[in-house]
């Protein structure tokens, strides 16, 4: 290739380069700007919607007033007269184009009147009403349902007897999406935390949008639906409680902006690629002009180079052609002095090869044995035809290097082996030490042994599969003459599921300590799990309330295994199910309780699948039959302490030594009676 030629690639390389540069550039100021506009749309946004949720809300606080005033309304609320309510309501103005949502919940959390809500729910959580009731505000978005959002205002009210009640209005979420559609020109769609569609302008678009949102953290991006541009922007949506709701997801047509920036920006680039053309043809005509006289002196060298020394130069002078013809004549005077040079380096190049074979044969001594031996029969071996000694000696060389590279490598390698060997095993023995201390904390929030009492012995016992386990038992006395009791295993295992049964603990114990009903507090603890359960665990449960005076258990099976009931006269059979769902699996599931009777010397014997689906050697399962007939062999007989032992016992023997395939969890709870003495508990 012609030098004119390369540097004419040269020039042509840098204008590429140089106008690549430029694109780059002003990729990155637009992407630039599309982020602080991004910004910009989305504060703005933000800001508009808490403008109208503000309004929305404004106009039911004042709805609230009107209520709150009618005297006729507070005399019906007192007296529970719901027709008077409806009339009292008829007769107050509401600011609403559709029916609005209405709710009166007492001080005692008991509903005294509703008007379109969900049976079993109300439109504030425990927490906002007692913030109500202390004489604050609440007002904001509330999402009542899996797909349906209200804008909510609440008041407190007095009765005449002194009495306070909290008034609730609230109104769909869909007049506000309007109005923020209609502020802005774009198909706003309104998404609950869970992704549902709770409101929507355009249910179309939406559909055609097919967008997957977060609704926790805000978006701005560009979307092509068909043949239309839309610029897609979701913001985090704020309930009453300061926490998300939900997400706003507005699609505004960008379609015609988007092509008129898109033809600006082509034509710039054509513009520009134009030009670096006729740059690169400029370059190259120069260059043939500048670089003719010197392919002539080009010319007259290449024939000196052949032997040609009658060759010459037209043109001489004191410019470049002009002193490539002085250095002719010096070439021809060098031709001899080259000729002896060769041969002095010759006769020097012989003593060398030597010198170097010599201290390559001890450096071979310095490497494995096999390959001495084969360095030193290349060292012997006979020159090839087309091969000089030298290069014999080079190649030797390079086959000793490279033997000597791979030995060294090897070695390395095996430091290096050694080093991460080292390092992982001090990584295991701290994980170890972490884990046995993991293991002892769960151990340690178990509860002690239950103290002696004349009316019930209650013992509990856990193994767990490994170090630590996602099963739980309890008992706690709740007041003088009511204990409660509970076995969880929680889906499952290791550090997730012990971190999870240790919140389902907690949460537990403290709700029962105010929810009396065993039904009440299973639906309050599945509420909670079941809002922010993210890694989708679940726990079944079997929770039961026990009267120590009468003998009475009113208990909620939430999915658990079925316990067993053992008469003194050693009947065994299982509790009666309530067909309760598991724990955390559904928010607002609705679960039933069920009662019976313990006569003094009956047992209850509870536990969790860890014991029935127990595996042997040969991949046989316990199985409920095994242990029913463990049971009646003498439960009665045996004390709260000596079952759960007869129990796992039977357990270990049926594995005959295979490992421990689940978390083993045991609870025995025997009544003596009210007024009896516990004897051999």
């Amino acid at each position: 290739m012609q030098l004119r030629t390369r540097i004419t690639l040269l020039v042509a390389a840098g204008f590429l380069l140089l106008l690549g540069c430029f694109i780059a550039v002003f990729v990155m100021r637009d992407r630039m700007e599309e982020e602080r506009v991004s910004n910009i749309v989305i504060g703005g946004q933000a800001a508009l919607w808490r403008e109208i949720v503000a309004v929305q809300t404004s106009m039911l606080e004042k709805s609230l007033d009107a209520i709150a005033s009618s005297g006729a309304l507070r005399a019906a609320l007192l007296a529970s007269d719901r027709g008077a309510v409806m009339a009292a309501l008829k007769g107050v103005e509401v600011l609403f184009d559709e029916p609005p949502v209405f709710e009166a919940v007492g001080a005692d959390r008991e509903v005294l009147f509703a008007q379109g809500t969900q049976p079993g729910r109300t439109l504030l959580d425990a927490g906002s009403i007692d913030r109500v009731l202390a004489g604050g505000t609440v007002s904001g978005l509330r999402q009542v349902s899996a797909n349906q959002i209200l804008v909510v205002a609440a008041q407190m009210i007095t009765f005449s007897d002194g009495q306070k009640a909290v008034l609730v209005l609230g109104r769909n979420a869909s007049g506000a999406v309007r109005r923020f559609a209609a502020s802005i020109d774009a198909a706003t769609t309104l998404l609950t935390l869970r992704g549902a569609l709770a409101a929507t302008t355009d249910a179309e678009v939406w559909r055609a949008a097919g967008l997957v949102i977060t609704p926790r953290h805000p978006l701005r991006d560009m979307l092509t639906v068909g043949d239309r541009i839309y610029a897609v922007t979701s913001i985090p949506v704020p309930d009453i409680s300061g926490g998300t709701v939900g997400a706003l997801v507005s699609l505004v047509d960008n379609t015609t902006a988007r092509a008129t920036a898109d033809a600006i920006r082509h034509f710039g680039l054509a513009v520009a690629l134009g030009l670096a053309l006729c740059g690169i043809v400029g370059v190259n005509v120069f260059l043939w002009y500048s670089f003719r006289p010197l392919e002539r002196a080009i010319d007259v060298l290449q024939a000196l180079s052949r032997g040609d020394t009658s060759v010459s130069l037209e043109a001489s002078g004191k410019d470049e052609i002009g002193r490539i013809a002085q250095a002719v004549g010096a070439f021809r005077a060098n031709v001899h002095a080259l000729a002896e040079n060769r041969r002095q380096r010759e006769r020097v190049r012989r003593r060398q090869e030597s010198v170097i074979s010599g201290e390559l044969q001890a450096l071979a001594d310095a490497i494995d044995p096999t390959d001495r031996e084969e360095v030193l029969a290349l060292l012997a071996s006979d020159p090839d035809r087309d091969e000089d000694e030298l290069r014999r000696v080079a190649r030797v060389l390079h086959d000793l290097s490279r033997r000597i590279v791979e030995q060294h490598n090897r070695l390395s390698s095996m430091v290096v082996e050694l080093r991460e060997a080292l390092i992982t095993k001090t990584k295991l023995a701290g994980l170890q030490q972490e884990l046995e201390i993991a293991a002892q904390v769960q151990l340690a929030i178990l509860p002690k042994e239950f103290p002696p009492n004349p009316r019930i012995a209650v013992h509990g016992h856990m193994t767990p599969a490994r170090e630590v386990g996602g099963d739980f038992y309890d008992y706690f006395l709740i007041d003088e003459r009511t204990l409660g009791f509970v076995v969880a295993d929680v889906s499952g295992k290791g550090v997730p599921a012990a971190l999870f049964m240790a919140i389902s603990r907690t949460l537990l114990r403290s709700t029962a300590l105010f929810e009396r009903s065993p039904a009440g507090c299973v639906r309050r603890l599945n509420d909670l799990l079941a809002l922010e359960n993210e890694q989708m665990l679940f726990v079944t449960l079997f929770y039961g309330v026990i009267n120590l005076e009468t003998g009475k258990v009113n208990y909620v099976n939430a999915g658990h295994n079925l316990p067993y009931k053992i008469t003194q006269d050693n009947v065994v059979t299982t509790v009666p199910t309530t067909r309760g769902m598991a724990v955390a699996v559904m928010e607002g599931f609705i679960y039933e309780e069920h009662e019976l009777q313990l006569n003094p010397g009956d047992a209850l014997f509870l536990y969790t699948d860890g014991v029935t689906e127990a595996f042997d050697i040969d991949d046989a399962v316990y199985g409920d039959p095994r242990l029913t007939d463990l049971l009646k062999s003498g439960a009665a007989e045996w004390s709260v302490t000596e079952m759960s032992e007869q129990v796992l016992a039977s357990v270990r023997r049926f594995e005959r030594g295979a490992p421990q395939a689940d978390d083993i969890t045991c609870l025995t709870l025997r009544y003596f009676g009210g007024s009896s003495r516990r004897h051999g508990a």
